[in-house]
């Protein structure tokens, strides 16, 4: 493999298209290729469109209003966001690979369907190879996991609470089959003893280790035939009765009710968790924040003391999700800790839940702990390879643990720099996966197992999916390795510039203005607040932020700010665990003042997803160039204020 300090700038058609031969190429080469392949499947079967067909009136009117109505197509484009270049800083995208790009244009033109092999039979087994990898990056065991690509985060974070839901249900479902059946499935307790499943009441029902309850239902496929065992599981099962006549049920067997089942998120979790549960018909409701600390990251404590909460209410815990990269902040829970408060939870409490790590953002951070030869890598060794003080032991350990949890989802058209649509849904147990199999007969493959591991769409949420994104995804695997010598030195570099980006804003000389500061990034989102001599209450400040925003975004098509950034609003009780350190040095408001109905506080926020912000001359440095029109953007939105 080449140097990747040599090889980044061949990954990216570069902010001035410097490597626009070299793209081009290579789609022409693809171009080129598919025709190829077209003029030779049976020839013997002549042409379709003559030379005198394209000679037509008609013909030559089609072509010239193609034409005409393409170029109209890119001059509209040319008021699109500049993704690609440094003064870029806004959300999570940044350009895309040349080999993720050259792979989706390729494929593309054949345009596979991967919900069946019949639709897709080469991306099909591209894309169960990428979940392969990326199993492998985290530590899942390859060949116990199971994952696929999705449309993005929102719908792989649908699946993973689908099937946690169902996993949570499970030992329900069996137990009432084995009880139609009349045999007798041992199970696995959470302080470590075994039971009968007819033993056990309702909250031990639900309070059992993902692994423990598959296995159960292992146990209970291996005593009777399995398609009798199907039948009557199906039966039973929350998927097949509904909420209404599963309460029945339960009410019917199980006279002492216990409260409904929570979904516990970190306050940082995306909004699409909300949208999930709702859907699943869990409730908004029923999903708990737990409080984040000064660094946005989950508070362990603050989970231990909401787990007890619950199990002194006897309250079920459906599944508690972490966050690997927060969307705001790119904060990464201590998952390391998370998994110590889990193992005690069980021990001390008798809980048991699913764990999700919400890693859309962050995951692929995780290719940075990787050597060439898949090894885990120390921070020492990580440090000293990138040149920089990233990553901290401390997040070394976090994003180890990863491989602790039951399921995880990975965005690829996020730190994976690849097209959209390419979300990744992971689980670290493949039996799962059943528990949300759907057959339908049109699908199945010819002469093959119609529950075979190439039939994706049994197994997931969405029908018909492009073929061309596990193109993109596995071409750009290629190129760049999911470790130290492509993805892992990728994202190293931004979070290096990011922590410059940081520190010249810690530094910052903006006059009269100064900079207040998160601490510093996990991965590469900045964020901070300017604070205005004489802002007297929140809601000034919020207005003043507000306007240096709207000098430094891009909010109309075509608009042209010097810099472009984000913002977003901390408010109560999300961020109750970050609010005290940063008023405290803004030294405006107050926490009562914050939670109030007009309270909250405006944060300004820079992705740094750019490998070449900290790369020195003769590199553009965009982080001086940022500091000045940070500055002259708060004049700005300061003489509009006063005004």
């Amino acid at each position: 493999m080449p140097d990747p300090r040599d090889a980044l700038r061949a990954w990216f058609l570069g902010p001035r298209a410097e490597n626009a031969d070299l793209l081009e190429r290579l789609v022409t080469e693809a171009l080129r290729d598919h025709v190829f392949w077209r003029r030779n499947f049976h020839p013997e079967d002549g042409f379709t469109i003559s030379e005198r067909d394209r000679r037509a009136p008609g013909y030559e009117e089609a072509v010239a209003t193609l034409t005409q109505e393409l170029l109209g197509l890119l001059a509209e484009l040319k008021r699109d966001v500049p993704f690609f270049s440094g003064r870029y800083k806004g959300h999570m995208v940044f350009e895309q690979t040349i080999a993720a790009q050259v792979g989706y244009f390729a494929a593309m033109l054949y345009n596979p369907n991967n919900v069946a092999l019949e639709a897709a039979p080469v991306t099909t087994r591209l894309e169960l190879e990428v979940a392969r990898q990326l199993a492998g990056m985290i530590g899942y065991d390859p060949d116990a996991a199971w994952g696929h690509l999705t449309g993005g985060g929102t719908i792989a974070n649908f699946e993973a609470l689908w099937i946690a839901r169902n996993i949570a249900y499970l030992p329900l479902a069996v137990r009432w089959a084995a009880a139609d059946l009349g045999v007798q499935v041992p199970v696995g307790l959470p302080g470590g003893s075994t039971a009968d499943l007819s033993a056990l009441d309702l909250h031990a029902l639900l309070n059992l280790q993902p692994a423990d309850a598959l296995d159960a239902w292992q146990r209970l496929k291996a005593a009777a035939p399995p398609d009798v065992v199907a039948r009557t599981v199906a039966r039973h099962t929350l998927g097949t009765a509904g909420y209404q006549e599963y309460s029945r049920r339960i009410a019917a067997t199980y006279p002492d009710p216990l409260p409904d089942s929570v979904v516990l998120v970190a306050a940082t979790a995306h909004y699409s968790w909300e949208k999930v549960v709702r859907a699943l018909g869990i409730g908004g409701g029923q999903l708990r924040h737990v409080a984040v600390d000064a660094h946005c990251r989950m508070d362990p404590d603050a989970l231990w003391e909401t787990l007890s909460a619950l199990a002194r209410s006897r309250t079920p815990v459906m599944a508690l999700v972490s966050v690997c990269g927060s969307t705001e902040e790119s904060a990464m829970d201590r998952l390391d800790l998370v998994l110590d408060v889990r193992a005690r939870a069980a021990a001390e409490l008798g809980l048991a839940f699913h764990l999700h790590s919400d890693a859309c953002y962050g995951g692929y951070a995780a290719a940075v702990t990787r050597d060439a030869a898949g090894e885990r890598r120390d921070g020492v060794a990580i440090r000293r390879d990138l040149g920089g003080p990233w990553p901290t032991d401390e997040w070394v350990a976090s994003a180890g643990a990863l491989a602790g949890t039951d399921s995880i989802t990975i965005d690829p058209h996020k730190l994976g720099y690849v097209p959209y649509p390419a979300g990744a849904f992971l689980c670290r147990d493949r039996r799962a996966r059943d528990l949300v199999a759907v057959t339908p007969p049109y699908l199945a493959p010819a002469g093959g197992d119609p529950t075979g591991e190439e039939f994706l769409g049994r197994f997931i949420f969405e029908g018909s999916k492009p073929g061309a994104a596990a193109a993109a995804v596995w071409l750009s695997h290629k190129v760049l390795p999911l470790d130290e010598r492509g993805y892992g030195y990728l994202i190293g570099q931004t979070a290096l510039g990011a922590r410059r980006l940081h520190a010249a804003l810690a530094g910052a000389d903006l006059g009269e203005f100064r900079t207040v500061l998160l601490p510093e990034p996990d991965i590469n989102i900045v964020c901070w607040v300017v604070a205005k001599p004489g802002a007297a209450t929140l809601a000034d400040l919020n207005r003043f932020n507000e306007g240096i925003y709207r000098e430094l975004s891009l909010h109309r098509p075509g608009g042209g700010p010097e810099y472009i950034i984000t913002r977003t609003r901390f408010e109560h009780p999300q961020y109750d665990g970050a609010m005290p350190p940063l008023l405290e040095q803004l030294g405006v408001g107050s926490l009562d003042e914050w939670r109030g109905p007009e309270g909250g506080l405006v944060v300004l926020r820079a992705t740094v997803m750019d490998p070449f912000l900290a790369a020195p001359p003769p590199v553009p440095d965009h982080v001086t160039g940022f500091v000045a029109a940070l500055r002259r953007a708060a004049r700005t939105a300061a003489e509009r204020s006063d005004g």
